[in-house]
């Protein structure tokens, strides 16, 4: 694969197959069960197909008007997401309000503007942080620069072309900075031990990129679904390298069914501390909502 960084003017006459998607809580080693995947098709309502539950996250939408299929609300454990939208001003903008279960106090509000597709800029209410969020000519994120009291900070998006015949281009590494330099790269890896990537047929915004995951307004980072991430400290002196990998289920109409991630704190190959997590994703055209 060829790496590039793809900014500006360096992407004019890269040629992009197929339409890019757009707005910030794993078959690749092992083989996992299919059986909590449920994907309904031909459905009398709604007819498109949504993703309903993500692990332990209820997921509804908006089932009518002006903002008909949109995210309406996340029912997580322990805490829900309300989402709500406006676009009397001309622009898009998207309040997401996340609550605690327990008590229904708000503990975190962020508001994303969204022109031409894209989230330009979100502003956290909670920590008064902003951001912006800048794209090139083929809509890919690039850049988010982050600004709060006495805060600034820079993540750069590299991205790799992949030599397919496509023109596929795969987001590579995530490189963040702040006014001391560079501080953290993150490494996102789709093949791994000869395990071919594997479609990502219905595109969420990748763990590790900050951004909400279920806002399809930040550009596709991918065709296929990340299988590794690695994060090295910068300036690298020999640190422990955070570890993930991922192992996903995929059902018979080639959407991933299940989930499973393992966490290595120090490093890949280090069990000393290894988490794992596993989620079930299902799908439907009966989707909940207001």
């Amino acid at each position: 694969m060829k790496k590039l960084h793809i900014a500006g003017n360096l992407l004019k006459g890269l040629f992009v197959a197929g339409i890019l998607t757009a707005c910030q809580n794993e078959n690749a080693l092992v083989p996992q069960t299919q059986d909590n995947a449920i994907v309904e098709t031909g459905s009398k309502t709604n007819a498109e197909l949504k993703l309903i539950k993500d692990g332990y996250s209820q997921i509804q939408y908006i089932k009518s008007g002006r903002f008909l299929g949109k995210i309406s609300k996340i029912s997580g454990p322990t805490h829900y997401t309300q989402y709500s939208y406006d676009d009397s001003t001309g622009d898009l903008w998207i309040t997401s309000k996340e609550y605690y279960k327990s008590t229904n106090q708000l503990s975190k509000e962020i508001s994303y503007q969204i022109k031409n597709g894209k989230c330009i800029k979100s502003i956290n209410k909670t920590n008064n942080n902003t951001r912006e969020y800048k794209f090139n000519e083929l809509g890919y994120l690039y850049e988010i620069i982050s600004t709060g009291p006495g805060y600034s900070q820079k993540k750069s998006f590299n991205y790799m072309q992949v030599s397919n015949g496509l023109g596929n281009v795969r987001l590579d590494n995530i490189t963040s900075s702040n006014s001391a330099g560079e501080f953290e790269r993150i490494n996102f890896f789709y093949e791994y031990n000869g395990s071919p990537a594997k479609a990502d047929k219905y595109f969420l915004n990748p763990e590790h990129t900050s951004i909400d995951p279920y806002l399809p307004y930040f550009g596709k980072f991918s065709d296929v679904l990340v299988q590794r991430v690695q994060i090295t400290p910068l300036p690298y002196n020999g640190q422990t390298k955070p570890f993930y990998q991922f192992f996903y289920g995929i059902n018979a109409d080639g959407y991933a069914s299940s989930r499973h991630r393992e966490y290595y704190p120090l490093g890949y190959g280090n069990d000393a501390g290894k988490q794992a997590f596993y989620s079930s994703l299902e799908y439907s055209t009966y989707w909940q909502g207001i």
